[in-house]
């Protein structure tokens, strides 16, 4: 009797953690400054679909010498849609990526996050037993004070950065996959959520800063978890050239609004007033000259280009 009571225990806090542990990529390529995401997960449906959480958590419980790494709806490296589009990124270029929090903020002892790759464009991702063949783009905290924007909050956004390998072809396609090591089932317990990244020589940079400079910006629009729009697309096709193999760190600037202001604005300066008229001394006055019949020519004076 015992023994089954304690084998149902253990069933149950094993549910119950995969119940509160569950996560998952929303975006790919973030762009922290303008707050918009410039490229998606495989099979992404949206956090305006009901069911997400069914949909997309990827479970691997008691540590699997097998499994396939990608969920049912991350196996086809062709699941995008205009919606929620592959995202493109040049050799060299960080990354920011977000998942939510769900309440394992852990500053002491923080889950590492890994994102690993394989150098062929042609190499899928099959088995969860081929991380310990792959190469990592990246390493990071899960969930600390310094990568989540309001740690206080359960369903936060948190993000980490990485680099898309610099020895990559453009032109090719490649598999990443996010790999979470949750482990709070002793036996084991991960997550994964697999993308795939169109290597371009040229693409939309997004400017890059120190995560606590990010953080303290406050809780970000989570519109993204929508899709994109025309303005998203917008940026997605200014591209540029990186000159150097990484970015570096750049300034934060004003975030991106709906409508930018023009590249130069003029204002006109109005005419000068007239002089007082000076008293006179016989017994009739003058008026002063109207400000219609000033000749005084209007200005135009141009106002600095926005940063």
């Amino acid at each position: 009797m015992y023994r089954k009571l304690a084998g149902a225990i253990a069933v149950l806090a094993t549910a119950a953690t995969s119940v509160l542990a569950h996560s998952w990529v929303d975006c790919v390529k973030y762009d922290p400054i303008n707050e918009v995401c410039l490229g998606y997960p495989r099979g992404y449906p949206g956090r305006q679909n009901v069911n997400i959480n069914t949909l997309y958590t990827y479970i691997f419980n008691a540590s699997p010498v097998s499994q396939p790494m990608c969920s049912p709806v991350q196996q086809a490296s062709t699941n995008y849609s205009s919606t929620f589009p592959m995202a493109t990124a040049q050799p060299g270029e960080t990354i920011y990526t977000t998942w939510e929090q769900n309440g394992h903020l852990d500053n002491a002892n923080p889950t590492k996050v890994f994102v690993y790759y394989f150098p062929q464009s042609s190499q899928q991702f099959t088995d969860v037993s081929q991380r310990n063949t792959a190469k990592v783009a990246g390493s990071m905290n899960f969930a600390t004070n310094d990568n989540c924007y309001v740690p206080g909050y359960p369903n936060t956004v948190c993000l980490g950065s990485w680099v898309v390998p610099a020895d990559l072809v453009p032109g090719q396609v490649y598999h990443f996959v996010w790999f979470w090591y949750f482990n709070a089932n002793p036996a084991g317990q991960w997550y994964s959520t697999c993308f795939d990244v169109q290597v371009n020589s040229a693409s939309h940079v997004v400017q890059t800063a120190a995560l606590p400079d990010l953080m303290a910006k406050g809780n970000p629009n989570i519109n993204y978890v929508w899709g994109v729009t025309d303005q998203v697309n917008a940026l997605i096709a200014n591209t540029t050239m990186l000159a150097n193999p990484n970015q570096g760190v750049l300034p934060v600037t004003t975030p991106y609004t709906s409508q930018p202001p023009p590249s130069s604005t003029f204002v006109p300066v109005p005419p000068a007033l007239p002089a007082p008229a000076v008293p006179s001394t016989s017994s009739s006055t003058t008026a002063p000259p109207s400000a219609a019949t000033s000749t005084s020519p209007l200005k135009c004076i141009p106002r600095p280009s926005p940063l």
